[in-house]
């Protein structure tokens, strides 16, 4: 019986392409590569065969562009940097080991994993922020409405009472009045205070300002500190099992965290005690940024002969500990935003009734 050529019959072999490039197609093509380089695949056929497979018009797109850089002759991971905008310089830096070493489809089998695993957890903590987000968005909104709407049409009841009214009460009617007289401007200035703090934090002296403050804070610090701590086990451990020496490997996350220039400067400090001959334990607990269980456990791993594997558990540890931390942020968060609501609608509803309870007592 022949294939029927169209409807539902039409067997389901083409892909539907999209415009856009999401963070499945990219692990897609790492996988693909993974693949065809454990056949044996040659690098410029993968690429060629990979540009086919995707689903993404752009990233086909920028799979050609790479392929046509190695055809003439660059190499792989100098031909995946020229888009940082679809491929993070830790990935690039992965694959540069990958190329060092030689061990190409192994290194793509665990960068894939490393990948998909950071998307997972990526997903999970943006669930994680987004209720009391909303949460937080919806309290500002519904006390500006309040303040703006509904108080100042009690304002007009006041005035005809011709009593002096109670400090709360006057102090929510000035700010009332101010908020509808201001409002634009206020929300332009706001506007302009993200814009110009976007702006500063972009250039290197606002950017290591930003970064230094993130690992200080108070809870954001603590989560910061052990997504860093997770990420540079898991990175060091993938480098090192990718056959990259140890102060190769070193070198290579201070590429991978170029995301935070804080731990990049540690990093390069770290690389430099390291090739004099020194401990990366010891130069781990002088920097000041790891925490001592790092340290321990690398001292651990370097004594025994065993830091891939002392790796490994490290990134594990802090995967879960990462996990806990955000939940407990989130928590306070919520907390806060809900309680913060709660306080500002019982001052402006008690704003609103003492005076009417004082006509009353005094009728």
């Amino acid at each position: 019986m022949s294939t029927a050529a169209g409807g539902l019959l039409k067997p389901r072999v083409s892909t539907k392409m999209h415009p856009k490039v999401t963070g499945p197609d990219v692990i897609a093509f790492f996988q693909q590569l993974s693949t065809l380089f454990r056949a044996g695949t040659p690098l410029l056929e993968a690429l060629q065969i990979a540009s086919m497979q995707t689903e993404s018009v752009k990233l086909q797109t920028v799979i050609k562009t790479v392929a046509s850089r190695v055809a003439s002759g660059a190499a792989l991971n100098e031909a995946l940097e020229e888009h940082p905008k679809y491929f993070k310089q830790e990935w690039v830096e992965v694959v540069r080991s990958g190329e060092e070493c030689g061990e190409m489809g192994d290194v793509f089998q665990s960068l894939t994993a490393q990948m998909d695993a950071a998307a997972q957890l990526k997903a999970q903590l943006t669930s994680a922020m987004m209720y009391p987000l909303v949460i937080m968005i919806v309290a500002v909104l519904a006390v500006t409405v309040m303040l703006i709407e509904v108080v100042p049409t009690f304002a007009q009841m006041f005035d005809s009472f011709g009593k002096e009214l109670p400090g709360i009460t006057q102090a929510v009617l000035e700010l009332s009045d101010f908020l509808g007289a201001n409002f634009a401007a206020l929300l332009g200035g706001v506007i302009a205070v993200i814009l110009s703090i976007r702006h500063y934090i972009r250039t290197p002296g606002g950017k290591r300002v930003f970064h230094k403050l993130l690992v200080c804070l108070p809870l954001v610090g603590d989560c910061v500190v052990q997504a860093c701590m997770q990420k540079f086990a898991n990175n060091m451990a993938l480098l090192l099992r990718a056959g990259l020496p140890l102060h190769n490997a070193i070198h290579s996350l201070q590429g991978i965290f170029n995301s935070n220039v804080i731990y990049q400067a540690a990093l390069t400090n770290i690389n430099r005690r390291v090739g004099s001959g020194g401990k990366v334990a010891d130069a781990l607990e002088e920097s000041g940024l790891f925490t001592p269980f790092v340290s321990k456990m690398v001292r651990i791993g370097e004594e025994s002969g065993t830091l891939i594997e002392v790796l490994d558990q490290v990134d594990l540890f802090y995967k879960r500990k990462v996990a806990s931390v955000v939940g407990r942020v989130t928590g306070v968060l919520e907390t806060l935003s809900i309680l913060g609501m709660g306080v500002a609608v019982a001052v402006i509803l008690c704003a609103i009734y003492l005076p009417l309870f004082s006509m009353a007592s005094g009728v």
